[in-house]
C-alpha cells in the first residue's frame, strides 16, 4: 500500500470511528428500570394445598329444596346419582363465613359479546366471568394465589390426580369418575381426547391452547374412560400442567361437537364447526357451576345452576350456592359504573379514569361494596406486526414489516414515549407506572435487573430513524422513506386499538409523542368482533392493547410468549403450512422457554424467565407503555369473598374468588330478585 493510500485509509477509519462515537453519544440509555412502589392494601389469608379442596366422599348430599321437587316429580335423578363417585369437596373451615345458604343472584356487566359455546374451538363467551361460569378444565390455577408457600402448584379439577413415570416422559392423569355434563351425558376421556386431537392439535382450529406449548412430539392417549396418558420427548416437562387450566384445556362435550366436526361429518366445514354452537342455542352444555339458559343479543346472558356440578361443600351441599348469575351486555366502563352505583354486584375495576371517583364513593358510609386493591398486573403495550408470511400482500406491506423487524426502529419508538406523562394523563397519583414491556413487575419471579430500559429521549429517536435512512425531506415534520417502494412517502403506520375506555386516551398520547419524533400514527379504533377480525387477518401494522395474562402468568401461557407454534404470538404469526421467519433473538427466547417447560425447580425457572425478560426488553420485542393496579369491587351482601383476592394473578378474579362458594344470607336475597326463578337447565 502506498503512503498516500495508507494515510487516506487511516483518515477514513478515524472519520468512521468518530461518526460511530457521535452516534453513540447521541443515543441515551439503557438506564436502571424505575421500579414502582406497590399499592395493594389487603393482606390475603393463605391456605395449605390439601385444605383448599380435595376429592372424596361424604355420608350424604344435599341440594336446594326447589331442585329436590324435580327429583320427586321424576324429572331429575337424585343428587347422589348426579354427582361423581368422589365429588370435589370445598373445605369450609378455610372460608371466612363457613357453609352457605342456597339462593340469590349475582349480577355482572360485561363489554364483550358472546361468539358462541364452542370454547374448545377458540370461541369466547363474552369474558368478564362467562368462561369461568361454563368451563371446567383438567386443572385449576386461579385459587393458587391462596396457597401457602410450601406448595404452590395447579389444583385438581377434572383431573383429580396425576403421577409421573420413573423417566419423567409420561404423565398419567386420573379423571374424576362418574362426572356428567349439564345435560346428564357422562364425561369421560373421550371428551379430553377429542379436545386434544381434533381441536388443539388441529392447525385449522384456532383453539385457546397451542400444541407447541406442550413440547414437540407430545402425544395424548386414553388408557380407559377415566384415565389419560401424556407422552413427552423430554423428561419432566412439569410446566405443561399449567397449560391444562382455563382457558387452555377445558374439554368440550364430544357427544355434542364430534358429529359437527369435519373429520366426522363429511358435509361440515371448519367454519361451520367452529360456529356451530351459536349464542342463542340454549341451554348450552357445560361442566361449570352455571349453565346459560337465557340470551338476548346486546342485552343479557342469564345462567342458572348446573344440577350436575361436581363440587360440594364439606357438609355435603352441592354447589354452587347461588342459583343464578347474569351478565348485562353493555360496556366495560359501564361495568364499574353500575357496580359502584349498586346496580351490579361485581367488577374488576380496570378503568384508571374511574379510580379517583370510586375511591371517593368508597369513603361514603352507605357505599354498597367492598373494594380490594391488588398489584399492578395490567399493562398496555404497542406491538408491531413482525410476520413476513401472513398478511403481506404488497411491496409496501413487505417494506413496513421489514422495518418493524429492525431493532433500531423498535428502539426509536420506545425512546420517543414519555411514559411518566402518559401515566399522569390516565390518572393522577401513584397508581400508574412506566412499563418496559415483557414480564410484569409485581410477580414472584421478577427481578428489576432483568429489564433493559431505554429512557425517553426524542433526540435518540431521531438519531435512530436517521440511521435507518429516514429524514424529513419535505418539511412537514414527518420523516420520509429514503428507498424502496415507499420512497419519498411519509412514515405512516396504522395503529389499531380496542374499545376499552383507556385505549383512546393512550392512543391520543402516543400519536402526539410519535408526531414529535417524526412518525405519523393513524388511529384505527375497533369495536367488538372487529378487533378479533383484525387479529385473525394478520393484516394490521401496529396494535395498542392490553395483553396481561401471558406476562403475569407465563407458566400458564408459554405459547403466547414466543413463536412456539404457527398461531402465536399475536404479533408474529405464521400459517399452518408456513411457519414464521424467526429473528435471531426469537430463537433464543424459544430455547429458554423450552428449558422453562422442563425445569422442575422453581428458582431455576425464575432465573430462566428473567433471562427471557432480558432478551425480550433488550430487543424491544414489544413496546411497553404503562402498568396499573386494579381493584376488585363486590357488593357487601355476598359472603365468602376471599379477602385480598387479586383481580389478576394465576387467573382473573372470577376464578380467584371461587364464585361457586359465594353466598347470600336468606334475609338479603330479596334485595335483588332472580330473573328466572325455578328454572333448571334441561329440566323445565
Amino acid at each position: 500500500m502506498s503512503r498516500m493510500k495508507a494515510v487516506l485509509a487511516v483518515a477514513a477509519l478515524t472519520v468512521g470511528m468518530a461518526s460511530a462515537a457521535a452516534v453513540a453519544q447521541e443515543l441515551k440509555g439503557p438506564i436502571p428500570y424505575p421500579v414502582p412502589q406497590p399499592v395493594g392494601t389487603t393482606k390475603p389469608i393463605l391456605v395449605p394445598y390439601d385444605k383448599l379442596f380435595h376429592y372424596g366422599t361424604l355420608p350424604a348430599y344435599h341440594e336446594p329444596d326447589w331442585v329436590s321437587d324435580f327429583v320427586k316429580q321424576g324429572k331429575l335423578p337424585p343428587v347422589e346419582q348426579r354427582l361423581p363417585k368422589e365429588p370435589l369437596i370445598v373445605d369450609t373451615s378455610m372460608t371466612s363465613d363457613g357453609p352457605g345458604t342456597y339462593g340469590g343472584t349475582l349480577r355482572h356487566v360485561i363489554g364483550a359479546r358472546p361468539q358462541g359455546w364452542n370454547w374448545i374451538a377458540g370461541q369466547y363467551q363474552g369474558y368478564g366471568g362467562t368462561e369461568h361460569s361454563t368451563m371446567m378444565c383438567l386443572v385449576r390455577t386461579g385459587p393458587m394465589w391462596m396457597l401457602t408457600p410450601e406448595k404452590v402448584e395447579p389444583l385438581p379439577q377434572l383431573a383429580k390426580s396425576w403421577d409421573w413415570s420413573d423417566d419423567g416422559k409420561q404423565l398419567t392423569m386420573h379423571l374424576v369418575e362418574g362426572a356428567k355434563w349439564s345435560d346428564g351425558a357422562p364425561f369421560s376421556s373421550e371428551d379430553v381426547i377429542f379436545s386434544w386431537d381434533d381441536n388443539i392439535a388441529d392447525p385449522n382450529i384456532p383453539a385457546w391452547a397451542k400444541a407447541g406449548a406442550f413440547g414437540e412430539g407430545t402425544k395424548l392417549e386414553a388408557v380407559d374412560a377415566n384415565t389419560i396418558r401424556w407422552t413427552f420427548k423430554d423428561s419432566y416437562p412439569v410446566t405443561t400442567i399449567y397449560q391444562m387450566a382455563l382457558n387452555n384445556f377445558c374439554p368440550g362435550p364430544a357427544h355434542i361437537l364430534k358429529p359437527l366436526h369435519p373429520k366426522y361429518n363429511k358435509t361440515a366445514t371448519y367454519d361451520s364447526y367452529i360456529n356451530a354452537l351459536k349464542p342463542e342455542m340454549l341451554p348450552a352444555v357445560t361442566m361449570g357451576p352455571w349453565v346459560p339458559v337465557g340470551y338476548k343479543p346486546d342485552e343479557i346472558i342469564i345462567m342458572r345452576r348446573n344440577p350436575y356440578f361436581i363440587e360440594v361443600d364439606d357438609q355435603g351441599n352441592q354447589l354452587p350456592y347461588l342459583d343464578e348469575i347474569s351478565f348485562k351486555l353493555s360496556t366495560w366502563e359501564d361495568r364499574t359504573i353500575q357496580t359502584v352505583a349498586g346496580t351490579a354486584d361485581y367488577t374488576n375495576m380496570e378503568d384508571p379514569n374511574l379510580y379517583l371517583e370510586s375511591l371517593k364513593k368508597a369513603a361514603e358510609p352507605n357505599f354498597p361494596n367492598n373494594l380490594f386493591w391488588s398489584v399492578r398486573s395490567l399493562s398496555w403495550r404497542v406491538d408491531f406486526n413482525l410476520s413476513t408470511v401472513c398478511g403481506v400482500e404488497t411491496d409496501a406491506d413487505k417494506a413496513k414489516r421489514d422495518l418493524f423487524r429492525q431493532l433500531d426502529f423498535r428502539r426509536a419508538v420506545t425512546q420517543g414515549i414519555d411514559r411518566d406523562a402518559m401515566a399522569q394523563a390516565l390518572v393522577k397519583g401513584p397508581f400508574v407506572a412506566p412499563f418496559a414491556g415483557g414480564l410484569h413487575v409485581e410477580t414472584d419471579f421478577f427481578k428489576p435487573e432483568s429489564v433493559v430500559y431505554y429512557p425517553y429521549d426524542v433526540a435518540s429517536t431521531k438519531t435512530l430513524l436517521k440511521k435507518l435512512g429516514f429524514e424529513d425531506t419535505d418539511g412537514d415534520g414527518i420523516v420520509n422513506w429514503g428507498d424502496g417502494p415507499l420512497k419519498g412517502q411519509n412514515l405512516e403506520i396504522n395503529l389499531v386499538y380496542g374499545s376499552h375506555p383507556a385505549y383512546a386516551l393512550l392512543a391520543d398520547s402516543l400519536i402526539g409523542m410519535m408526531q414529535e419524533a417524526g412518525i405519523k400514527l393513524i388511529a384505527q379504533p375497533t369495536q367488538g368482533s372487529g378487533q378479533e377480525d383484525i387479529n385473525d387477518s394478520c393484516k394490521w401494522e401496529a396494535m395498542l392493547w392490553r395483553g396481561d395474562r401471558p406476562f403475569t402468568v407465563p407458566l400458564a401461557q408459554l405459547q403466547d410468549l414466543a413463536p412456539m407454534s404457527p398461531r402465536a404470538p399475536l404479533w408474529h404469526m405464521g400459517k399452518p403450512e408456513k411457519p414464521q421467519e424467526l429473528l435471531p433473538f426469537e430463537k433464543d427466547l424459544i430455547t429458554i422457554l423450552d428449558k422453562v417447560r422442563t425445569e422442575p425447580d422453581g428458582a431455576k425457572r425464575a432465573d430462566l424467565l428473567n433471562q427471557y425478560n432480558h432478551i425480550f426488553t433488550e430487543n424491544v420485542y414489544s413496546v411497553g407503555l404503562v402498568t396499573i393496579p386494579a381493584a376488585l369491587i363486590v357488593n357487601k351482601r355476598f359472603k365468602d369473598v376471599p379477602a385480598g383476592a387479586p383481580v389478576l394473578a394465576w387467573q382473573w378474579s372470577e376464578d380467584n374468588t371461587l364464585r361457586e362458594r359465594m353466598w347470600i344470607a336468606k334475609e338479603d336475597q330479596a334485595q335483588v330478585p332472580e330473573l328466572m326463578p325455578g328454572e333448571l337447565p334441561g329440566v323445565n
